[in-house]
């Protein structure tokens, strides 16, 4: 239900995801030059490397920018194709059916740009490529043709312009080798730029590529070929070029060594201290080494990815880290406050929305990947700038202080029907049509920490649904309830029945809904007759259908991500008749939630556990990986931010007093809110 979770579920990552405290202040970065990759003989036809039955797109080595096979003028981060024209030339770019490349089974398309251009006149083909981080890349490579009018040969010149995200360019004269060498077949030539042909831009931003036509003495009417655009490196190039920007990287995909030792470790708390401290080895590696922003994922073992961009949630996930290392004592107080206030020191340039962050940023270039705000995952960032100014209240307080002044969650606020909209897209200038209308979800904490604010009305609280009306004829069962009006307010005490057992559902019947919030909202504590008898409800619920209807061996459903070869996706799971509307079950089990279990049942989430690592390979350097699909086995080898944060949050209270949950009801903010908890009992 965060809008993190919405926006990623339909992308597929294999490819490219393509993807201050002063409100208004400008959006500012510099970008720092990456160490000189060693200069190498290349081959002299890279293309020829490609085994015969692989296309270009399915090789490491090489990062298409376009092999033009879509129907739409757009390069492969899905960014458009554009044209530059001097006085009184043309250039009309146009799809060939015959491609240069004969790879894969297929030759594929070619783009054919038909150019008429007078005496010293020129024309481009351009299209950006947004601060493409291709470091590691050794050559760029392309195939090329030039088509004339008969017996007229070309005078003119062909230049390459590659442009960084501060403006710096570099071009490359390439008439000679897209018409003076022998072509291969169709007429097409294979062009090899070496990196050190451009040494003035900085290769971890590469802003723009562009192709111009000169005409010289004489005017040129005629056609050139462009296919297959490429960037080259020995290894897996996209990859490579993202890990480099990371302070650290596991280097293997197993950690059986440590698997056996938690395996025969008798004491619980021992047991999970140390996947602790093996979690917070994310926070302290998949940073950016120069921004200080933690990476939204990475993926290890033979296919490798790193999600070089970073969410609210994923920075409020990491500065609960901080404080979470420091309260178990695998950092001092002093590094603590030195890696958060790095990452403060980035945060004041990063370009803002009245006040909140976008929802997507580039960790390297600090971009704004998506025009978006969303209300849940800037709720999250506020929860943290509560419990920071609380954990650390002389180095942030002021700071926090100040964040927390500057946003305004009525923002979000639609007083027609007394809830909170998704988000708001500024690209459309306009906000979500969604409210987030289901109490048990984890964006009641956004709505905990408005209200605490004074941001928003104290009776939004009572018009979030306990279940839907029962008019809503598609929802997963009819409730049941009574009205009843508190702070007078009259509302819908309802809940949904399963097996004689009553429960408030979800929305889409997954653990995280339920108990995300408990990271930080004393609900067992403040709300026995409420959200904490719930959570425990949905819990054994949960546990008892898939152990018991399902058969499987662990539990634990909710969104999670998922592998399929070189692609991931982020998928919505749950048990259907515990939401709203219910998610679907594929047999996904994921270990962070079982984490959050430890607030609700924490005897049987440890034993889940000790299961899990038994009977599958789910464990890695950084701890536990992000699913398991127990009908099929196979692991998902990726680690998340957002989980990795949950899980860590959730071992630190579990081990030390809930001290999260301590410092966040410290605050003023939670205080107000309090008796929202206490003032309800849902089955009464």
């Amino acid at each position: 239900m965060t809008a993190k979770r919405t926006a990623l579920k339909s992308f597929w990552v294999g490819s490219t995801l393509f993807l201050f405290f002063l409100s208004g202040c400008a959006q500012t970065s510099s970008v720092v030059a990456p160490e000189a990759i060693p200069a190498r003989p290349l081959p002299p036809s890279l293309y020829e490397t490609v085994p015969p039955e692989k296309n270009l797109r399915s090789v490491p080595q090489f990062y298409v920018i376009d092999d033009f096979n879509s129907r739409e003028l757009k390069n492969l981060l899905g960014l458009p194709w554009e044209t530059e024209l001097a006085q009184g030339a043309t250039l009309e770019p146009e799809p060939v059916s015959q491609g240069a490349f004969e790879g894969g089974g297929g030759r594929g398309s070619a783009v054919k740009l038909k150019v008429d251009i007078p005496v010293r006149g020129n024309a481009f083909f351009k299209s950006s490529l947004a601060s493409l981080d291709m470091s590691q890349a050794e050559a760029l490579v392309f195939k090329c043709q030039v088509q004339t009018e008969e017996g007229i040969s070309f005078s003119g010149k062909l230049r390459l312009v590659l442009q960084d995200k501060e403006g710096k360019e570099d071009s490359y004269d390439f008439t000679s080798l897209c018409t003076s060498s022998s072509p291969g077949p169709g007429g097409w030539r294979e062009v090899i730029l070496p990196r050190g042909q451009f040494v003035s831009i900085h290769w971890d931003a590469v802003g723009e590529i562009r192709f111009e036509v000169v005409a010289q003495d004489s005017p040129f009417k005629g056609g050139i070929g462009l296919d297959e655009i490429a960037f080259y490196g020995r290894d897996d190039v996209r990859f490579e070029s993202l890990r480099d920007n990371l302070v650290g990287f596991p280097k293997s995909a197993k950690a059986e060594e440590r698997k056996q030792a938690l395996l025969v470790e008798p004491e619980d708390k021992k047991f999970l201290l140390e996947i602790a401290r093996d979690t917070w080895k994310y926070f302290d590696h998949a940073l950016d080494k120069h921004t200080h922003l933690p990476a939204d994922h990475i993926r290890v073992g033979d296919v490798g990815d790193v999600g070089s961009y970073t969410t609210p949630t994923n920075l409020s996930m990491y500065f609960l880290a901080c404080i979470a290392a420091h309260e178990l004592g695998f950092i001092s107080k002093k590094d603590a406050v030195s890696r958060i206030q790095r990452t403060l020191d980035t945060l004041s340039r990063m370009k803002r929305w009245q006040g909140f962050y976008y929802n997507f940023y580039s960790t390297t270039t600090l971009q704004v990947t998506r025009e978006y705000i969303s209300a849940v995952d800037s709720g999250w960032l506020a929860v943290a700038w509560i419990v920071l100014r609380q954990a650390f209240p002389e180095e942030f307080g002021a700071i926090a202080t100040q964040f927390l002044k500057e946003v305004d969650f009525y923002e979000f606020y639609d007083p027609s029907i007394g809830q909170m909209r998704l988000g708001f897209d500024e690209a459309k200038g306009d906000f979500s049509p969604y409210h987030y209308g289901i109490l048990a979800t984890e964006a009641r904490a956004t709505s905990f920490v408005g209200i605490g604010k004074g941001d928003l009305p104290r009776e939004h609280w009572w018009f979030i649904y306990r279940t839907p009306p029962e008019a809503w004829d598609w929802q997963s069962q009819k409730p049941e309830g009574k009205e009843v009006e508190i702070d007078k307010v009259t509302f819908f005490e309802g809940h949904y029945t399963h097996q004689g057992r009553k429960f408030v559902p979800s929305w889409g019947g997954s653990l995280f809904e339920f108990l995300m919030p408990t990271l930080v909202m004393k609900e067992k504590e403040l709300a026995p007759e409420g959200l904490g008898l719930n959570n425990r409800i949905a819990t054994e619920i949960q546990i008892d259908y898939a152990l018991n209807r399902q058969g499987y061996p662990i539990w634990g459903i909710s969104p999670a991500s998922t592998s399929s070869g070189k692609l991931w996706r982020y998928g919505e799971y749950g048990v259907k008749y515990l939401g709203v509307k219910g998610y679907r079950d594929e047999g996904i089990i994921t270990p962070y939630v079982v984490f959050l279990a430890l607030e609700t049942l924490p005897e049987h989430a440890i034993d889940n556990l000790r299961r899990m690592l038994e009977l599958y390979d789910i464990y890695g350097e950084y701890g536990f990986y992000d699913s398991i699909n127990v009908r099929t086995g196979r692991v998902n080898t990726q680690y998340l931010a957002l989980d990795q944060g949950m899980i860590l949050a959730a071992i630190c209270n579990y081990l030390k007093g809930g001290v999260i949950k301590e410092y966040f009801h410290k605050d003023e903010i939670a205080k107000n809110a309090e008796s929202l908890l206490t003032q309800e009992k849902f089955f009464s």
